[in-house]
């Protein structure tokens, strides 16, 4: 399970990119693809491994830059057992937004707010046709709205359980302001490797 990872990988990788000095980010990018074999967008999944990386190259205090850089894309709360967050960045704010607004991923994404299930389950509970429904799972899955959380077995083999990141999720807009806020559970939030340094 990445927690929250691949749903921020663009928007926190560009935010990286535009952080470093060109030298800084050149040697960077050269040594993660060289050792690791991934890009800074991949590395957002393996957090610690582009934190060692960005260590050996500068004399960046990588927990500050971190937190800077997470802080431009997402505000975070933590209350009880969850995690408040806003979207700050304009590209993933229009992402979930465009996701909202088509219907059949509305429904898919509504019925896996609270619970597991299996894709045959998912497109049973939300009554999108299997064509459509495939392809759409795929690009929630891409763009990190939902999660594999964990198997079951099925007809003697293992199939993969979803959830969506979200538990609530809540969107404003007013003229000249979007605002989209979401609500994490514990367990999602810190399964995400970039977010380690908010429980540290």
């Amino acid at each position: 399970m990445s927690g929250i990872d691949k749903m921020i990988a663009t928007a926190l990788s560009s935010e990286i990119k535009k952080e470093l000095e060109p030298e800084i980010l050149k040697k960077v990018e050269r040594e993660l693809f060289l050792e690791h074999g991934m890009s800074i967008k991949l590395s957002i999944e393996h957090f610690d491994k582009f934190s060692k990386v960005l260590k050996k190259n500068s004399n960046i205090d990588v927990k500050k830059f971190k937190e800077g850089c997470i802080g431009k894309i997402l505000k975070i709360k933590k209350s009880d057992e969850k995690y408040l967050i806003t979207i700050l960045d304009l590209d993933l704010k229009n992402l979930i937004l465009e996701t909202f607004g088509e219907i059949e991923a509305r429904k898919m994404i509504s019925c896996l707010l609270e619970n597991e299930y299996t894709i045959p389950q998912i497109l049973k509970e939300s009554k999108v046709p299997k064509t459509s429904g495939y392809r759409k799972i795929e690009n929630l899955i891409l763009n990190g709205l939902i999660i594999e959380t964990g198997k079951v077995l099925s007809e003697s083999k293992k199939i993969s359980k979803l959830q969506c990141i979200f538990q609530e999720i809540k969107m404003d807009v007013k003229k000249g302001k979007i605002s989209v806020n979401g609500v994490i559970d514990k367990k999602i939030f810190e399964n995400s490797t970039s977010m380690k340094f908010v429980f540290e």
